[in-house]
């Protein structure tokens, strides 16, 4: 099996990835408010490997922030925590997170995230997939899952 490059597609196909990259990101955002909203997102290393190990099934997707490449401990916490959410089947998406990231305005004023985002765990909702979340469910499909590498990184808005 051969994997397709970067360098061999297209200018066009590349800003194309790029745009859509650029929209998910949006789209990301607004689903962490959701969750957030609705008690569905589990943040920090310590209270994500709690869920992981107790309740794997109810994850939807393991949101782990590019780690500087200086820290060696989160660079290791992010391969164990990434080793397990594949051997569990669970999403992993791969953000740009910037500190004015980890704050926006929900429908209940302004959130924060959460100060620990080393981790971040979003659960299934208790009854149906709201359509961001279908749409970050697709993006994953359609962009992630493909055979395009190197993987592109969702980049969470200021």
């Amino acid at each position: 099996m051969t994997f397709t490059r970067v360098e061999n597609l297209s200018a066009d196909q590349i800003h194309k990835t790029n745009k859509l990259t650029d929209c998910y990101g949006e789209m990301l955002m607004n689903c962490l408010i959701q969750a957030l909203d609705s008690n569905r997102l589990t943040s920090g290393v310590s209270d994500c490997a709690k869920l992981l190990s107790r309740y794997p099934e109810n994850v939807m997707f393991c949101i782990l922030p590019e780690a500087a490449s200086e820290n060696i401990s989160v660079h290791i916490q992010h391969i164990l925590i990434e080793a397990f959410c594949w051997e569990n089947d669970i999403r992993i998406l791969k953000v740009k997170l910037s500190n004015r990231s980890t704050s926006k305005e929900g429908k209940n004023g302004v959130r924060k995230l959460s100060s620990d985002t080393n981790c971040l765990l979003l659960e299934y909702p208790k009854d149906q997939l709201s359509t961001t979340d279908d749409e970050i469910v697709d993006y994953y499909d359609t962009l992630i899952l493909n055979d395009t590498f190197p993987k592109p990184e969702v980049e969470l808005p200021v």
